[in-house]
Order: C-alpha cells, then sequence, then structure tokens
C-alpha cells in the first residue's frame, strides 16, 4: 500500500512541477532553450515513474537493508551541491552517481565506469548541446 502512496506522491510531484514550469518566463535572448525544458522533463519522468509504481500489479517487496541504501543515496544527493564547485561537475555527478550504483548492489569496478560515463554523457548533453555553463572544478573538466 505504502508503495501506491509514493507512487502518488511522485505523480503528483511530477505534475505540480510541470504546471510551475509553463510560468516560468525570461526573454528568448536569455536563454535559447528556455527555462521551461528542464522542469517539465523532471516532472514528465516524476509522472511517468509515479504512475508505474501506482499500476504495478502486486506489492512491492522492500529488501532487508533498503534503508541503509536509501539513507547513504539521500546523504550523497545533499552533499552533491556543496561539490560542484569545488570538485566540478563531471567529479561531483561521479561520485553521487557511484554511492548509488553501489547502493543497489552493483559491483565497485563497474560501478565506477558507468558512474564516469554518465556524469560524462550528462556533461556533454547539458553544458555542449544545451549551452548551459557548468561548473568545471580546478582541473578545467
Amino acid at each position: 500500500m505504502i508503495d501506491r502512496l509514493v507512487g502518488l506522491i511522485c505523480a503528483l510531484l511530477g505534475a505540480g512541477a510541470i504546471w510551475h514550469a509553463q510560468t516560468l518566463h525570461v526573454p528568448f535572448a536569455a536563454d535559447p532553450v528556455g527555462p521551461r525544458v528542464f522542469p517539465t522533463i523532471t516532472g514528465g519522468v516524476l509522472i511517468l515513474g509515479g504512475c508505474i509504481l501506482m499500476l504495478r500489479p502486486g506489492p512491492v517487496k522492500m529488501e532487508f537493508g533498503t534503508w541503509p541504501r536509501a539513507l547513504a543515496v539521500l546523504v550523497a544527493s545533499l552533499i552533491y551541491p556543496l561539490l560542484l564547485l569545488p570538485i566540478g561537475f563531471i567529479a561531483a555527478t561521479s561520485l553521487l552517481c557511484f554511492v548509488a550504483a553501489l547502493a543497489f548492489h552493483a559491483r565497485p569496478l563497474p560501478a565506477a565506469a558507468s558512474a564516469v560515463a554518465t556524469a560524462v554523457v550528462f556533461f556533454v548533453l547539458l553544458d555542449k548541446l544545451l549551452d548551459l555553463p557548468l561548473p568545471r572544478g580546478p582541473l578545467g573538466i
């Protein structure tokens, strides 16, 4: 039952994010993509994930040790914005993805490789393709 409630909350948060994103206005010259795109996509992902949780047949079973893993991801997510400027986007995002992968039982070497790959892909998408400048860190990457 709790998983259905979490799914509903995620879907409502996603709908709220999309609704609020449509109220964001800045002159076109300030940003070629506009400020609405990222929160709209994020809201869509939240709605999709929430609906999957709500419509999934049978209960979602909690594994032993779920709370410590969730706490590890929570702490890493809270530390992440504090690390962005000092160490840069790629390093901070790699660390966050690495902790999340380990929390979901990934082996350390594949977790590290996928974490770095994920950070680099997101950097290219955001910094290069969408022209949203991201912190480079001390190494300039």
